[in-house]
């Protein structure tokens, strides 16, 4: 079989088309992972946040409010 460049063309394409396809299924797989990290991130936030808020006497929700202000503040 000779190497033609229509055929060397097809070739490149369809690499770069798996190649995209890959990606996308990457990115796709990534994307599904974020709220469960974010939920894990946020379990942990929230625990921390009860054991500081213990041994002070603040509500909880006080001290996460104040937490949240300063993760949003500029």
């Amino acid at each position: 079989m000779k190497l033609t460049e229509e055929r060397i063309k097809q070739i490149i394409q369809e690499e770069v088309s798996a190649m995209q396809e890959a990606e996308g299924e990457e990115i796709m797989k990534a994307i599904t992972d974020v709220p469960k990290a974010a939920e894990g991130i946020a379990n942990k936030v929230r625990a921390e946040i009860e054991t500081l808020a213990e041994p002070s006497g603040l509500d909880p929700l006080v001290l996460s409010q104040a937490v949240a202000a300063l993760l949003t503040a500029d």
